[in-house]
């Protein structure tokens, strides 16, 4: 199969540089007094709060109990008891975390700052414009939507061949783009995890089911009448030893 253009690029997790880090504790920190502001006028009393917090939570965790389960409607009545009366110790909580002589929010932003070390697998996928460019997710979407700016950012281990199309519906490419991304970094960083973890198996479920979603949402907004073969997949390769992501467009 020839194709008017093909991309393949390689997944590798960089290290998160500190500045990346530092900033977002020092971002968060210092939005302590409007997170604060934000929730006590959206939550201001006990009403509010069964209304936003406690019912939506009890209508989305119902559906995870096995209806088939001993006890099932009194599991469920149980928790909506509890979180129905659980105001005093939320306020409680969140007046401790954010205002006083002495909240503890900066403590504990600065004490979980190692976990957010984390994105970098993340940042594997999406890049880091600024330090590492756009990522192999925005370039494998890009090439195949008309994006004509991941060029700059397409270099070696980066394999690229033909010219950047749009194989998408008339007006879809803009949206089309977040979603793949979106689906594409969730399957990658998954499967990364799975493969760090020697499990083969797993990791290769996980790409089967990101290209299942990717082939039932992006790929589904493709103008098949101008371009009937279009690739866009996660995968393994083998001798590489690394998870990728391929697209490519034939018109024919």
């Amino acid at each position: 199969m020839s194709y008017v253009v093909e991309y393949k690029g390689y997944y590798e997790v960089p290290e998160l540089p500190t500045e990346v880090q530092d900033e977002w504790k020092n971002t968060l920190i210092n939005e302590m007094n409007r997170i604060y502001n934000g929730l006590i006028t959206r939550i201001p009393d006990e009403a509010a709060f069964r209304s936003v917090i406690a019912e939506s939570a009890y209508q989305s965790w119902q559906n995870f109990i096995n209806p088939s389960w001993e006890d099932a409607d009194f599991i469920k009545l149980k928790f909506q008891v509890k979180l129905s009366g659980a105001y005093s110790a939320w306020k409680d909580g969140v007046d401790a975390a954010f205002s006083g002589d002495s909240p503890y929010f900066p403590d504990r932003v600065t004490g979980k700052a190692g976990k957010f070390l984390k994105a970098k697998y993340t940042l594997g996928a999406v890049g880091l414009r600024y330090k590492f460019g756009r990522g192999i997710a925005v370039k494998a979407i890009g090439v195949i939507s008309g994006d004509y700016r991941v060029l700059k950012d397409i270099k070696s281990p980066d394999e690229f061949t033909g010219s950047i199309v749009n194989v998408f519906l008339a007006g879809a490419s803009r949206f089309v783009r977040p979603q793949a991304v979106a689906i594409i970094t969730r399957g990658l960083v998954l499967a990364q995890y799975a493969h760090e973890f020697g499990l083969t198996g797993l990791r290769d479920s996980v790409i089967s089911t990101t290209n299942t979603v990717l082939g039932n949402t992006v790929l589904k907004q493709v103008d098949t009448s101008a371009y009937p073969t279009v690739i866009l997949e996660i995968g393994y390769d083998g001798d590489a030893n690394k998870l990728y992501v391929h697209s490519a467009a034939g018109t024919s």
